[in-house]
């Protein structure tokens, strides 16, 4: 094939003039060269590629080929180009050597040599690598980036990951982190120790280990994924365990799941897991803790080790070490030997930097006798068999290199240190043992139980657990009403025992089941007792502190009557157990709360009226329960008969109402309350728990009055008219007329196209009077009626009106003609101008645009013009008296007072 110098240039010299890392290596390579290393040198560069040689070439081929190689160094492209000139070089350098660059074998024995040396470079590559990540898993990405610092840029991605494998350094898929916001009670239920990770929470009481997070949240055998339905299932094993839980943690675990049920899908718990172990990794490389470190104390979590390695790995600093500092970094993380290894490879300082260099380097030294003291102090209690000064010794050596595995390995073959802070506490019909771990985490424990002594070994007595990892043991069938010791060994190796943490204990326990059933006036009482118990003590509690106490004659059941209705009471439940001396001893108590009470009802008439200090509620007494109103926003809408949560009447922006003791009667109770500022729908709520039953609600409250009625005589007829409240409500006109009571109902919009509301009959009018009637979902409530008193005849004063509005620019007038055939006075006027669909219906209903005084003393007609500037239509414009004028405005027909 005949040789393309412009495909060489793009294919070979352009990216290796661009790889910066690999231009370096052919530098090194030329140099090495020519001193003593000779051909061996170039067995770290890709030959064959570097002068794109073919395999298949013999020796007239090859030479022809590398001719024209040459010729392309020296085009005028290529001598811009260093790498091409490297190139130019090393050819030159072969041929001086006396290298048979023409013959066919030694490119097939440079190939070979690549092949060795590649292969040694991937070794050290991934040697060096597995010492400098303990984490054993690097990211791609991480990868690229090392290899590429050792020159192993164009290595393939399968070559890195079997050096690195053979190395037990896994490569791993990356993965994202969710943004998911923690809620604040998924964060705290972990602060107690009953509650690793949220897993523990929903899985309560097992603990998994090896729990896989990043891909996918699984666990348990065989594997499966964390459901919604089990967050379901662990908030009722929770309310039915409760006892069995320490109080602080189960209201932590109760909150916990709460806030679980809003994540929908395995997927959102997923997201939520692994969003919250995230922050617990940030939180501890924040304050400097080793990676190591981090990745144990995950494990230690119960998270599978791969993906607690993957999560460390994701989230701590970058791999490469570019400077003085990351040595610093390295020495602060107590990662002591890679830093004497970073600091020993860093090139020669500048003049400027060489003091600095020098004071790190001092650090370091100190570092490392600070170690070599402590492994002097280690050497020194061993050989006098003080085992807890040696290994204090080895720890304060791992604090300064905490990546010394040999440290780590002799501080796990020594003899571990007893188990500290043992408890043991009677749990139901079990005992739960409990300890503190070592620090280090890697002891197993062997607990075992006696009736005498102190045991000298694990074997000294009942082995109820061997090679124990965790700190919490329960005996579930221990010895009663005897005194049991229970001793705690610790081993590493299974050959090597501490010395025994040890206590004692008399097993009495209490009794289970305790269920209560509520009568009218009677409480029934079952439980269930161990049958080594010879029977139980009840106790019962009022809420004055009186106490009965009853020797039940029934095994496991008891009912207890006499009670008052709707009063709570308290029973309390002891075991009684012989003891092996022969005496009576009872047991820690059982506790429960009943409420004597007849069936629950919801309230169906429910009265509200006015009272003196504001309102007065009254409805048929519900025996045994309490009843509370209420107060909903009118169109709220409750079904009565039905069950709803106080929370549920909270978030319709319902609230309480206070009552006050109002009377009443044992078939009908009465309470009062404030005054309510506004109409509510006020709903009884017969009280069951934290909720109840819904009741029939009514309306009531507080309606806004009319303002200003005004009567006036027109022939036969009165004409009424008022100033409109706010809000969409009709008005009731009430009136006497020949000794029957007489009422209408009007709407904002008939009262405005009738200019107001007649009435018949002017004569036989009487008490009149105006409500605001105010309605909501097929009910009403009136306000209180505001009385019109009824004058004598008013005299008349009329009007007319033009109004109009020019085309350009919108500037509205009106022409006003006023005549009083017989009022002889004055009139103080407001014109009163409204943009809007309907008429104002007083001075305040729109804005006032004239105020003036009418003057008819000495004649019977006025004509005056308003100019009223820019109006938007439609608009209307409308005439009032003033109050205490001795004159009524008659108003036009509503076509003039329209613009």
């Amino acid at each position: 094939m005949a040789f393309d110098a412009k495909q060489y240039r793009k294919r070979i010299l352009i990216p290796l003039e661009k790889d910066r890392d690999r231009l370096a290596a052919l530098q090194q390579a030329i140099r090495d060269f020519q001193g003593a290393d000779g051909v061996t040198a170039l067995a770290r560069l890709n030959m064959a590629e570097l002068f794109t040689v073919e395999p298949s070439m013999d020796g007239a081929e090859l030479e022809k080929h590398l001719g024209s190689v040459e010729a392309g160094f020296n085009s005028p492209s290529a001598k811009r180009l260093s790498s091409a000139q490297l190139l130019k070089k090393l050819l030159e350098l072969l041929r001086q050597s006396g290298e048979p660059v023409a013959d066919p074998a030694f490119w097939s024995g440079m190939s070979r040599a690549r092949t060795q040396a590649v292969r040694a470079e991937l070794d050290k590559f991934a040697r060096v690598v597995a010492q400098e990540h303990p984490l054993k898993v690097l990211l791609p990405d991480q990868v690229a980036e090392l290899a590429a610092g050792m020159g192993l840029g164009g290595a393939a991605g399968s070559d890195l990951a079997d050096a690195l494998s053979a190395h037990g350094v896994r490569i791993t898929d990356d993965f994202e982190v969710p943004g998911v916001r923690v809620p604040p009670a998924v964060r705290v239920v972990t602060d107690f120790p009953e509650f690793r990770t949220l897993v523990d929470v929903v899985t309560r009481p097992e603990q998994h280990e090896g729990i896989r997070v990043v891909d996918e949240l699984a666990f348990g055998q065989p594997e499966r994924a964390l459901d919604p339905k089990d967050v379901a299932s662990a908030r009722k094993l929770l309310q039915q365990q409760e006892a069995r839980v320490e109080e602080g943690a189960r209201q932590a675990a109760q909150n916990a799941l709460a806030a679980l049920t809003e994540y929908a899908s395995p997927a959102d718990l997923h997201a939520l897991t692994l969003s919250a172990l995230a922050d617990t990794v940030r939180g501890l490389l924040r304050r400097g803790m080793p990676k190591v470190t981090v990745l144990e104390d995950l494990c230690k979590l119960g998270v599978d080790r791969t993906d607690a390695a993957r999560l460390v790995t994701k989230l701590s600093a970058s791999t490469k070490v570019l400077s003085p500092n990351d040595v610093a970094d390295r020495l602060a993380d107590g990662a002591l030997g890679e830093a004497r290894r970073l600091l020993d490879s860093l090139p020669e300082p500048e003049r400027e930097e060489r003091a600095e260099r020098e004071r790190l380097a001092k650090r370091v030294e100190a570092a490392e006798g600070r170690k070599s003291q402590s492994v002097a102090r280690y050497d020194a209690a061993v050989k006098a068999g003080d085992y807890a000064a040696a290994a204090a010794a080895l720890r304060e050596a791992l604090t300064v290199d905490t990546r010394d595995e040999e440290l780590r390995n002799r501080l796990q073959r020594l003899p571990p240190l007893p188990p500290a802070n043992l408890s043991l506490r009677v749990d139901g019909q079990a005992l739960a043992v409990s300890w503190s771990a070592d620090g280090e985490g890697s002891a197993r424990y062997s607990v075992v139980r006696t009736t005498r002594g102190v045991p000298a070994n694990p074997r000294d007595g009942d082995l109820l657990a061997k090679s124990f990892e965790g700190t919490l043991f329960r005996d579930e069938k221990p010895p009663v009403g005897t005194r049991v010791r229970y001793s705690v060994f610790a081993t590493r190796d299974g050959a090597v025992f501490s010395a025994p943490a040890t206590g004692t204990c008399e097993v009495l326990p209490p009794p289970f089941d305790l269920d209560a059933s509520a009568g009218s006036a009677q409480v029934s009482l079952s439980w269930g007792i161990s049958q080594e118990a010879l029977g139980a003590v009840v106790t019962q509690t009022s809420p004055d502190g009186g106490q009965k106490t009853y020797r039940p004659t029934t095994p496991g059941q008891m009912t207890v009557t006499g009670l008052t209705t709707g009063t709570r009471y308290r029973f309390s439940v002891a075991a009684v157990y012989l003891t092996e001396a022969g005496q009576r001893r009872e047991s820690a108590a059982v506790s429960t709360d009943a409420t004597p009470r007849g069936s629950i009802r919801a309230v169906e008439d429910l009265r509200i009226e006015s009272s003196p200090d504001g309102h007065r509620a009254s409805w048929p007494t519900v025996s045994g329960y309490s009843v509370e109103l209420w107060a909903l926003p009118v169109n709220a809408r409750v079904e009565p008969g039905t069950r709803i949560a106080q929370a549920q009447l909270t978030g319709m922006r319902g609230r309480r109402l206070t009552l006050r003791p109002g009377g009443g009667t044992a078939e009908r109770s009465v309470r009062e309350f404030d005054a309510l500022p506004e109409v509510h729908l006020l709903v009884p709520l017969t009280v069951d728990g934290d909720g109840g039953l819904v009741g029939t609600p009514q309306i009531a409250g507080s309606a806004p009055q009319v303002k200003a009625p005004t009567v006036e005589r027109l022939g036969d007829e009165l004409r009424l008219s008022w100033e409109w409240p706010r809000g969409d409500h009709l008005i009731e006109v009430a009136w006497q007329a020949n000794g029957q009571r007489r009422t209408r109902r009007v709407s904002r919009t008939a009262y405005n196209d009738g200019g107001g509301v007649r009435i018949p009959h002017a004569d036989a009018v009487g008490d009149l009077a105006l409500a605001t009637v105010v309605r909501a979902g097929g009910r009403e409530w009136a306000s209180a009626a505001v009385a019109v008193p009824l004058g004598g005849t008013v005299p008349k004063v009329s009007y007319t009106l033009e109004v109009k509005r020019s085309w350009v620019g919108g500037k509205g007038t009106a022409r006003i003609t006023v005549r009083s055939p017989e009022f002889r006075g004055r009139v103080p006027v407001l014109t009163v101008l409204k943009e809007a669909k309907f008429m104002p219906g007083g001075p305040s209903d729109g804005t006032v645009v004239d105020r003036r005084e009418l003057d008819f003393t000495d004649q019977s007609s006025l004509t005056f013009e308003i100019r009223m500037g820019k109006v938007v239509t439609p608009f209307w414009v409308r005439l009032f008296a003033e109050p205490g004028s001795g004159a009524r405005l008659q108003d036009p027909p509503t076509s003039q007072m329209r613009g």
